[in-house]
């Protein structure tokens, strides 16, 4: 292959502000809102969503996402940001808030090596859970450190400790929480270079909110659990969902609100 070729790079991303679908009481997909996805050739697009509700189970205010994607020089390094806003959310009276944002922005450096990702911008705004205000307790390395950007090594380390943080919780041994092992147990073991992490923007909560909580995880009698700032970090993408809701109560099925995701890659591949 020649070392002189030109990379050209083909975009990828996309966010929502909500969507999912409801098995019980009937089977329904809710409507993905403020769905957008941006040209392999880069550019920027944005859309917008009003009022919305569904069935009285589901509603926000309003919705927005934007993405856009620019590169600095013929042979990168390309950059991509991708924003998902939701105003007013309310699920089934439970989980509320007045403003969610996720925001993902990535370079992609010329040498192929890491991404580098900032999630600058990302919040909660008045996030309430069973009626209860919930403050969620952001993790200092991803959102407040010195460093503009971050690699997949951090994330890689701060998912380990989030994960043993989680697993070590006595209330993780009893047999109605033996999930919170299936579900992060993977995380809890020194991964490869090439694996995926999960890790999350949440350490804890903060305030007296209903139910049990484990890190990013909460699990509300009667509701179902409720997953905060999740991200899923792969060496060549990055994807994160500020509130995923798995209901288990008279209405069943999942969510998600708030979902920012960023791929992309050049060809020849580095």
């Amino acid at each position: 292959m020649r070392s002189d070729a030109k990379k050209v790079f083909y975009f990828s991303a996309d966010a929502n502000s909500l969507g999912g679908f409801i098995e019980e009481p009937f089977q329904k997909i809710v409507p993905s809102q403020a769905s957008v996805s941006l040209p392999a050739v880069g550019g920027h697009a944005t859309t917008r969503t009003e009022a919305f509700n569904f069935e009285g189970i589901i509603s926000c205010r309003s919705a927005y996402t934007r993405v856009t994607g620019t590169q600095a020089a013929p042979d990168g390094p390309w950059s991509t940001t991708v924003t998902s806003v939701v105003e007013g959310l309310n699920i089934l009276e439970v989980v509320t808030a007045e403003r969610l944002v996720a925001q993902v922005s990535v370079e992609y450096p010329r040498d192929g090596k890491y991404l580098e990702i900032s999630l600058a911008g990302s919040h909660f705004d008045r996030l309430r859970l069973g009626g209860c205000d919930a403050f969620p307790r952001l993790n200092s390395t991803l959102l407040c450190g010195a460093k503009a950007r971050i690699d997949l090594p951090v994330f890689r380390q701060v998912g380990l400790q989030q994960a043993d943080n989680m697993l070590s919780s006595p209330a993780a041994d009893r047999d109605e929480f033996r999930w919170l092992q299936d579900r992060f147990g993977w995380m809890a073991r020194q991964l490869g270079e090439d694996q995926c992490v999960l890790c999350s923007l949440v350490d804890g909560l903060d305030g007296a909110v209903p139910g049990t909580s484990f890190g990013h995880a909460v699990e509300i009698p009667n509701f179902g659990r409720i997953f905060l700032g999740e991200l899923l970090v792969c060496p060549d993408s990055v994807k994160l969902a500020l509130i995923r809701a798995e209901l288990g109560c008279s209405v069943s099925g999942g969510v998600n609100a708030s979902s920012a995701m960023a791929n992309g890659g050049t060809v020849p591949p580095h």
